[in-house]
């Protein structure tokens, strides 16, 4: 597994680089505000957020991305998916560490971090797991492994530990992480 967490931080660090510039050059193009932070705030403000709806919101967005995944998992296209995959997650961090380190200053990286908690306890090593899984699982399609039923059954047993820990992190960020992140933002910025 060492293995692969090396070339995942590495996927996630070249995704991150191309987020912070891309957020960097959209802001000196546009030359204004170019993030979702202030409409957040301004719903929280008006209290048009409430944890049931953000929880319901989550779940069938990332929950339709599990699904493809997992799925994927046992063509040869979980690979290619998880690669794109990591990039991707590696451009959103990038960009959120930048757009609250350009509105607020170092303060904002405190900020962005607020953002990632308590969810990330259960996010982080979720998501690295599911990754692994699907990776291994594909590799055999790609390296012309046997794939027998148990094969099947343990990727399905692990899949549904994955998903448990998504629901708990998905439950952290809609209930949780909402005041976390309103209590930093209030004392701090």
């Amino acid at each position: 597994m060492k293995k692969y967490l090396n070339v995942f931080f590495l996927l996630y660090l070249g995704g991150f680089v191309v987020g912070v510039l891309c957020s960097n050059f959209l802001r000196n193009y546009a030359g204004y505000q170019t993030s979702l932070l202030g409409v957040y705030m301004a719903d929280r403000a008006a209290g048009s957020v409430s944890g049931s709806g953000i929880f319901l919101r989550l779940f069938e967005r990332r929950g339709v991305w599990f699904l493809l995944y997992m799925i994927s998992g046992v063509t040869p296209f979980g690979i290619p998916l998880v690669l794109g995959g990591l990039l991707w997650l590696g451009f959103l961090g990038g960009n959120l560490m930048t757009v609250f380190l350009m509105e607020y200053g170092i303060r904002g990286i405190g900020a962005a971090l607020a953002c990632f908690f308590p969810q990330g306890i259960f996010n982080v090593p979720s998501v690295l797991l599911f990754f692994f899984f699907i990776v291994q699982m594909s590799q055999k399609y790609w390296g012309k492994g046997i794939r027998v039923r148990a094969d099947y059954r343990a990727y399905l047993f692990f899949m549904t530990g994955i998903g448990i820990l998504f629901l708990l992190a998905l439950f952290m960020e809609s209930y949780v992480n909402q005041n976390v992140l309103s209590f930093v933002i209030e004392r701090f910025l």
